[in-house]
């Protein structure tokens, strides 16, 4: 029982090897799925669906680490716009406090910007059926 646990725990740690190598091969050849799960089955004499096991959770380890570094730089981004509010704020520079509210709104996902419609052409509004709007029309 005892050897039973010492190879669940190598064997482990050699996935974990895997894997890192996996995601290593994907981000070092810019690797797809088919040339990555092509690559897995030479190399490991793996069947087709064990690749695209492996492929998913590869995937998974960069996808969350691209999240966590989009995350960090946008929160280092919104550090830096709040200390140049502040500044704008203390110097009494309302055109510069007024960007950083722009920038920061743009960031979390709103937008500021003026935008002009031009609407050519006929409109026709339909009020129901008011007696004092038909009154109105004629």
């Amino acid at each position: 029982m005892v050897r039973k646990k010492i190879m669940s725990k190598s064997n482990k740690i050699e996935n974990i090897n895997n894997l890192q190598e996996c995601v290593d091969y994907i981000l070092d050849n810019r690797s797809g799925w088919s040339q990555f799960t092509s690559w897995y089955v030479e190399k490991y004499g793996a069947n087709r669906k064990y690749a695209n096991l492996v492929w998913n959770e590869a995937w998974k380890i960069i996808t969350d680490d691209f999240e966590d570094s989009v995350k960090q730089s946008v929160n280092e981004t919104l550090l830096k716009l709040e200390r140049l509010e502040e500044e704008a704020i203390a110097e009494n520079d309302r055109r510069i406090w007024l960007e950083v509210i722009k920038y920061r709104n743009k960031i979390r996902g709103g937008e500021i910007e003026r935008s002009e419609v031009k609407v050519t052409g006929n409109i026709k509004l339909n009020w129901g059926s008011d007696p004092g709007l038909q009154k109105l029309e004629q």
